[in-house]
């Protein structure tokens, strides 16, 4: 379990000056959960992964990984159980061949030259990059990097992969298939999953939603819970799914939608029951 208890951070600009960064924020996830974490730029949330991947540490409180605090002592034991993707993979991507690369986290680790070898093939094998083992990492796709550097935070066997807006720059569906792929590893892996991210869509693929806005969680629960919330959320410039945003819309208008309202077919079975009319799928023919 992710245990951050009363956390705060603010970076130093000066000897006297400090800029808040995260205020006090209690956050718990458990092993095995798809998290997703949205709010604007500012609001934490890069701040958050450097501290839960013992790159920086609490000015304030704890943050505890399966009970080892983070902190200078325990940085790589908690680096063991915390893997990183990083939203753009050239960021993290150090060898030239993409198996070289995969095995780079594994040998610094220091372990036992069959064991990576073994961790190399099965992570590869997981993310479907068997056939370009021998690939030169620049010659591939943006996707395919990308890939690459989750098979390598895979081949950490972490307890927790933090996916760190890591489909900004893709395509959107090469980015679904990416979550899809994620979603698999986390089902077959039973990885706890936090997915960074500015897309709703991708958020409401997630078990869990949680909200930052200037350091502090606004909200936390399911998708649905979360994007009943629609006045809140563009108070602190966030959007919300385009089904969430017309059901809002509607209701305000006095249509009586029952239900939560996520996606389209959310929309159209809600509408349906509400104006008593057979949804386009119930249709014959």
């Amino acid at each position: 379990m992710i245990e951050v208890d009363g956390v705060s951070y603010a970076y130093r600009t000066g000897e006297a000056d400090a800029v808040p960064a995260l205020r006090e924020l209690d956050l718990q996830i458990e092993p095995g959960q798809l998290v997703a974490i949205i709010g604007h730029n500012g609001s934490g949330k890069s701040t958050l992964v450097k501290l839960l991947t013992a790159v920086l540490y609490p000015t304030e409180g704890g943050i505890r990984v399966d009970g080892v605090p983070v902190d200078r002592e325990h940085q790589w034991e908690v680096r063991r159980k915390v893997s990183v993707v990083f939203q753009d993979p050239d960021d993290q991507l150090v060898m030239n061949r993409v198996e070289d690369d995969v095995a780079f986290g594994p040998e610094n680790l220091g372990l036992p030259r069959q064991e990576i070898s073994e961790r190399v093939a099965s992570s590869l094998e997981e993310l479907g990059l068997t056939e370009i083992k021998d690939r030169l990492v620049e010659d591939l796709s943006a996707g395919q990097k990308q890939r690459v550097a989750i098979a390598g935070a895979l081949a950490m066997r972490p307890r927790f992969l933090i996916l760190d807006e890591p489909t900004s720059l893709l395509p959107v569906p090469v980015a679904l298939r990416l979550i899809s792929t994620v979603r698999e590893l986390h089902r077959r892996e039973n990885m706890g999953v936090l997915h960074v991210t500015h897309s709703m869509s991708e958020a409401v693929l997630f078990d869990r939603v949680v909200v930052l806005e200037a350091g502090r969680k606004i909200l936390d629960g399911t998708p649905a819970e979360v994007f009943r919330h629609v006045e809140r959320l563009r108070e602190v410039g966030l959007d919300v799914p385009l089904a969430a945003s017309l059901a809002h819309r509607l209701r305000a208008r006095g249509i009586p939608l029952s239900g939560d309202v996520l996606d389209a077919a959310d929309l159209r079975r809600a509408v349906s029951a509400a104006t008593g009319a057979r949804a386009p799928s119930e249709h014959p023919g």
